[in-house]
């Protein structure tokens, strides 16, 4: 987290109770009511300052020539930055703040908070992160984002262009900070575009989500070689070329304790032997699995943590399409799932938050099953 320190100075016109009323009771509510800049805050207080001569001024040095201490905590450097640039706290607080700050006389300290009596309840708190997340706007990897947005995170979502694409980023940037970037991945110049416009957007990208994936179930004798060629492409491909398109954003968000973190998405497919006539996607994803595990013996000494989340079956167009390739395979699926469901938006989000957070942190080279002990168990 940081920590904003802001020094007041009172407009001379104003009387001390005049700016104390006016501060604490008008514009403390109008900050709090800025749902936009407020989300990146743990806790904001004011403080009206003591006199001169009490012995905490002489403690820390206070010399009277300010009104007012305003202490904000951010929940990272990257949210405070953020914060100030809402469009709604520039157009509804700062005008408010100009009326009677003397913001000339006015100073402000950032510090890097080091809590040292507090409980430790940041475990899993991933506030003020930038994430990119591949295919982030259907199935799995919409659950995904909207999990990272309800958690504060600004989410960069990289799919193709489409209207419900579109509807998707909108309704979460709503209520958070998201947006879509348009490319397909399947190409060469789709993965050199979406990492251009990811280093547009951010200097550091603290999380890369690789979700994005197609599949073809169908009798052998009926694939053919584009439709594999596009599947190993999206699947295997696009993953780790941009990784290392994105390598300079990665090694930028990696902090001691909280290194940057690639999670790509595998599949239970890559795990057990039984076909689902998925050929091209079983071995784009083991594939994956393997990536996973080189890629972190290379990049974990560099700051970079990198796992693989291998889902069972969740509610999503893929599955889907799997349960229309062969019918009664749902029911058949669920009955055979010891957990007696599909997965959910709280089982892959969750697990995402926990690689993301703290409590991943020593985790890297790992292919973590999610599928409710179908093939675990």
């Amino acid at each position: 987290m940081t920590t904003l320190i802001v020094c007041i100075k009172r407009k001379p016109e104003l009387s001390q109770e005049a700016f104390a009323r006016h501060w604490q009771e008008t514009h403390a509510p109008l900050l709090k009511a800025c749902t936009d800049f407020s989300r990146h805050l743990n806790s904001y207080k004011q403080y009206i300052t003591v006199g001169s001569d009490s012995p905490v001024s002489k403690l820390f040095g206070v010399t009277g020539d300010f009104d007012g201490v305003s202490v904000l905590e951010f929940k990272s450097c990257a949210a405070m930055a953020l914060a100030f640039e809402e469009p709604a706290y520039l157009a509804e607080v700062q005008p408010d703040e100009r009326n009677f700050v003397d913001v000339k006389n006015c100073q402000s300290f950032i510090t890097t908070a080091h809590s040292v009596i507090a409980p430790d309840n940041a475990l899993f708190e991933i506030g003020g992160k930038t994430a990119v997340v591949t295919g982030g706007a259907k199935g799995i990897g919409a659950m995904i984002s909207r999990t990272l947005v309800a958690a504060g995170v600004r989410v960069l979502i990289i799919a193709r262009e489409s209207n419900e694409n579109h509807a998707f980023a909108r309704s979460l940037d709503a209520s958070g900070n998201c947006k879509l970037l348009c490319h397909d991945l399947a190409t060469s110049d789709g993965i050199v575009g979406a990492a251009s416009a990811v280093q547009q957007e951010t200097d550091e990208v603290h999380i890369l989500v690789n979700n994005a994936g197609t599949f073809t179930a169908a009798p052998i004798e009926a694939i053919s070689p584009d439709e594999w060629d596009r599947e190993i492409a999206i699947n295997l491909r696009a993953p780790f070329f941009l990784v290392q398109s994105l390598l300079p954003q990665l090694t930028a968000a990696a902090r001691a304790g909280d290194p940057a973190r690639i999670i790509n998405i595998g599949s239970i497919a890559a795990l057990w032997a039984k076909s689902s006539s998925a050929y091209a996607y079983s071995a784009a994803k083991g594939g994956v699995h393997q990536l996973t595990r080189s890629l972190a013996s290379d990049l974990t000494v560099r700051g970079i943590n990198v796992n693989a989340i291998a889902p069972g079956f969740f509610p999503s167009d893929m599955t889907d399409g799997f349960f229309t390739a062969m019918p009664g395979l749902k029911e058949q699926m669920i009955e055979s799932i010891p957990a007696k469901r599909l997965g959910s938006q709280a089982d892959i989000g969750g697990t995402v938050i926990f690689l993301a957070s703290r409590a991943g942190a020593y985790l890297s080279g790992a292919i973590i099953p999610l599928e409710g002990a179908l093939w675990s168990a």
